[in-house]
This record gives structure tokens, C-alpha cells and sequence, in this order.
């Protein structure tokens, strides 16, 4: 709504295109873990003031992607061993009630269209086309979560994921990730299609731990910092607030 402020008097729209543009840097993993977030550089690169950039970066802290320094300042957060357990024991948990939740509401038609649109994730992770793989699983998800009809499951879902996908997207062997991803959200919408919920329950878990393994795993090679030179040099300015993809 025009003339929204935040509660430190700034437009809204402005903490919110910094916080935007920061989150995309971060899930997208071109913000590394550990990654320091100078305020005043920050500010200068998106073109506002350090109030906005401060805003934006606490409700990051509250998101648990963005951590305090002791010695004053932010950097983007790192995770222990111990939080990708409990993130994913959450996940495998809160995702298979979701879709257990969205077989029962989506009709068989719609299903169909689920199992189609997994069809074309794994189209486009064989093909390579990580542009048309991201705006398939964005949709995938959007039904899925949409039908399963709760709010807070899907709010803690998604901050959730983000904290642990970030970790996920990064390269090596990404590609060979997306096609088993893509495979299965495939038997998951043909669990759903079929009514099996203990191959749903399966799908997921599998699904679940194989993220587990692989963030584990990125964790343990410290390969999680992104070495360059000026990491900020990432960050661009939303316009508007984007969404990013929240499926693995």
C-alpha cells in the first residue's frame, strides 16, 4: 500500500527490495556462509541509506539466514551439523503431511497437471536448463503447498528449506542433484495420483535424506564460503519482491 512505513519511519517497499535482493543472494548461494555484510557497503551498492540495509538484515537475522558478530556488524549465517539434523527431520516431517494433505484436496485432473509439470522438471534437468527447472519446481511447489491448506506449515516450511537449501544449490554435481530431484517429484505426484500414501511417505524421506547427506557433506569439505574477492559484488537490487524456488 503506498505510504507504508516501517516502524522506523522508512517506506516499506524499500526495506523490503533490500531485504529481497539480499535473500536472493543468500538462497541462491551466491552469498556464501560466513559471508561479512558491511551495512555501509551494502547501502552504497543498492543505492539507499544504512537504515533500510539495517532493517532488512535483522528480519534476515529473525529468518535465521543473516547471524550477529560479536564484534558488532552481520554475516550471512553458517549452520552446524546438529541444525541440518533438526532442520531435516522437520522437513521430512511437515513435507509429507503437506502432501498428504494436497492428495486429498486436488482433484484427479489436477494431479494429472502436477505429474505433467514434474514430468517437464526433469525434461529440463536432462536438457540443463536451470532457468526452466526453477520456474517448474516454483510452480510444482506452489500447488502442492497451496492445496495442502495451511499457512503455518508452510511459512515454517519455508524458512526452514532456506536454511538448509542454500547449501543444496551449490555446485559440484548439482546437475546430477536436479535429475534424481526431478525423478522425485515425479514419484511423488504418481503416489499422489494413485492414493499410495506409504510411497509418498517413502518418496519424501528418501528425498529428505538425501539433502541431509549432501548438505553433511559440504559441511565437512568447508566448502560452503564463497572465496571471492568482493563478495558483495553479488548483491543487485530487486525492484520488487521475488520468491525463489523452494523445492530441492
Amino acid at each position: 500500500m503506498v505510504g507504508d512505513v516501517e516502524s522506523n519511519g522508512q517506506p516499506a517497499s524499500m526495506v523490503d527490495d533490500v531485504y529481497s535482493s539480499l535473500l536472493l543472494a543468500i538462497v541462491e548461494a551466491r552469498l556464501g556462509a560466513g559471508t561479512p555484510l558491511s551495512q555501509n557497503k551494502l547501502a552504497s551498492r543498492l543505492g539507499v541509506s544504512r537504515t533500510p540495509v539495517r532493517e532488512a538484515l535483522l528480519r534476515l537475522e529473525r529468518d535465521g539466514l543473516v547471524q550477529r558478530l560479536p564484534e558488532s556488524g552481520f554475516a550471512v549465517a553458517t549452520i552446524t551439523s546438529d541444525e541440518v539434523h533438526e532442520a531435516c527431520d522437520l522437513l521430512d516431517v511437515l513435507d509429507t503431511y503437506v502432501y498428504r494433505r494436497a492428495a486429498q484436496n486436488l482433484s484427479r485432473a489436477d494431479l494429472g497437471d502436477l505429474l505433467e509439470l514434474a514430468s517437464n522438471l526433469v525434461d529440463s534437468a536432462e536438457s540443463g536448463d536451470a532457468d526452466a527447472w526453477r520456474d517448474a519446481d516454483q510452480r510444482y511447489h506452489a500447488v502442492v503447498m497451496e492445496a495442502a491448506r495451511n499457512r503455518f506449515v508452510a511459512q515454517s516450511l519455508q524458512q526452514t528449506r532456506r536454511r538448509v537449501q542454500r547449501f543444496w544449490l551449490q555446485k559440484p554435481h548439482f546437475d546430477g542433484r536436479l535429475r534424481i530431484c526431478s525423478q522425485d517429484h515425479v514419484t511423488l505426484a504418481q503416489a499422489m495420483l494413485d492414493d499410495d500414501a506409504e510411497l509418498l511417505a517413502q518418496t519424501v524421506h528418501a528425498h529428505i535424506e538425501r539433502l541431509r547427506i549432501n548438505v553433511l557433506d559440504r559441511l565437512e569439505s568447508a566448502g560452503s564460503l564463497l572465496p571471492v574477492a568482493d563478495p558483495l559484488a553479488v548483491v543487485a537490487r530487486q525492484q520488487t519482491p521475488g520468491e525463489t524456488a523452494d523445492g530441492y
